[in-house]
């Protein structure tokens, strides 16, 4: 399954916002057609899409007994005439399955076309209702059947929150865990939930080897090349003073996965439940990397270091190729390992964001580079009162007083010291000041 296209009316910032996703289906010459960045200030609404595309995929189902609360999740309305009105929040996805995710019965009922799924949430005083219905109508029988019936192999999404935090093994409890949350609200809970865990590997793995070997052995090679090169994950369990689990081989060492650092118990923690999921409802004989379906990650870069920044997401498209990854992220690093088709950039506007799609390339480009073009729109990346007092002399230079060029090469060399560099930040920030006096003087007039 992929999301082709997402349509959100009135979801929190979102006013309205319509993006036609990349996905392997849809011609195309990037390099990573399976990718997705969404990209933006904070409070534009990144988050807000990834719940979005859970929502829209999963309304019936959130909305039965699934353990989800819409809390918070509709864009406030003004008053009109000291009335509160009624306030909707509707989001759309048009969906594609293949073959191999359903039965060939329900895909000769579904035909060829995408077929869209709709959920409104609506909001009237503080009563909410989640509400989900299908298009097109002669489909909707085959698609409430994939959608929402028992059988959890036909179709696969995931989302993960900015807060994951996994769970400790002799802590989880499958039982408790199925009774409060249906399984597939439980895959995108995490961005809608702060405190859920995430399942570990060692609560899992070790005795999936027994259960299907050659499906445990892609499991270990694949979470193996995600890693960077400095880790590996060893390919059989150890017994630990906290039950059986696999260590990990940093330079040589061999240290627990509650051992590692936050950057990779970060990664290694979505990844582990994401493969957890997955084994759970794939078919037997299906390899991993033909799986399809949905991933999606709020800051995938969180914790990690600026090297594996570069590599995370060409590594995960390239090792998941039939997988969408939608995917939100504040580094110039992950952005410049893509093309401008995979990046959506949310703008605010007069309170409410917009989609946009910028035609600047950015791929290859320096850190620096990404970082003062449109996509983050930063004047300097330089400490704010270096750059004051670079513009500053700049300015100087340009009126021709004598030693500002000079002052000018030496604070961008790094050759000026502290007290210099006081010294001018502080007629900056009077020049600064001034100016502003200046300008509101001639619109008082």
């Amino acid at each position: 399954m992929h999301i082709t296209d997402l349509k959100i009316r009135n979801l929190r910032s979102i006013a309205a916002a319509d993006l036609e996703l990349n996905h392997e289906g849809r011609p195309t010459n990037m390099a990573y057609p399976n990718v997705n960045i969404l990209l933006g200030a904070n409070g534009t609404g990144k988050t807000s899409v990834l719940r979005a595309a859970a929502l829209a995929v999963l309304g019936k189902v959130m909305s039965g007994g699934a353990g989800f609360v819409a809390d918070g999740l509709i864009r406030k309305v003004p008053k009109i005439r000291g009335r509160v009105p009624i306030s909707v929040a509707k989001v759309t996805a048009d969906l594609v399955f293949r073959a191999g995710e359903i039965r060939e019965s329900l895909l000769s009922s579904l035909g060829p076309e995408p077929l869209g799924v709709t959920t409104q949430i609506r909001l009237r005083g503080t009563s909410e209702l989640l509400e989900s219905s299908t298009r097109p109508a002669t489909a909707a029988d085959a698609l409430e059947e994939i959608l929402y019936g028992k059988d959890e192999s036909s179709y696969f999404i995931v989302g993960y929150g900015a807060t994951r935090r996994v769970e400790a093994s002799a802590r989880v409890d499958e039982s408790a865990r199925t009774k409060s949350r249906l399984r597939r609200y439980e895959r995108v809970a995490s961005l809608f939930e702060d405190h859920l865990a995430l399942v570990p590997l060692s609560y899992w793995l070790p005795g999936y080897e027994e259960r299907n070997a050659g499906r445990y052995t892609q499991v270990v090679n694949l979470v193996n090349r995600l890693l960077p090169p400095a880790c590996r994950m060893q390919k059989s369990a150890t017994e630990t003073d906290l039950g059986t689990e696999h260590l990990f081989e940093m330079n040589g060492v061999a240290l627990p996965f509650r051992a590692l650092s936050d950057g990779y118990r970060a990664y290694v923690g979505w990844i582990g439940d994401m493969l957890f999921h997955l084994c759970m409802r794939a078919p037997r004989g299906k390899k991993l990397n033909e799986t399809h379906g949905v991933v999606m990650v709020d800051e995938i870069d969180l914790h990690l270091h600026p090297e594996w920044q570069r590599v995370v997401l060409p590594t995960l498209a390239r090792e998941l190729p039939h997988v969408q990854f939608i995917a939100t992220t504040h580094s110039p690093l992950v952005v410049g390992s893509l093309e401008s088709a995979n990046l959506f950039m949310l703008v605010e506007k007069d309170g409410a964001t917009s989609v946009q799609r910028l035609a600047e390339s950015v791929h290859g480009r320096s850190s620096e580079e990404i970082l003062l073009s449109p996509y983050f729109g930063l004047e300097s990346t330089r400490a704010a009162d270096v750059a004051d007092a670079l513009e500053y002399l700049a300015q100087q230079a340009v009126a021709g007083h004598a030693n500002a060029s000079m002052e000018y090469l030496r604070l961008l060399s790094g050759g000026m010291q502290k007290s210099e560099l006081q010294r001018i930040s502080a007629k900056a920030e009077g020049n600064t000041a001034a100016v502003k006096q200046a300008l509101s003087s001639r619109r008082n007039d």
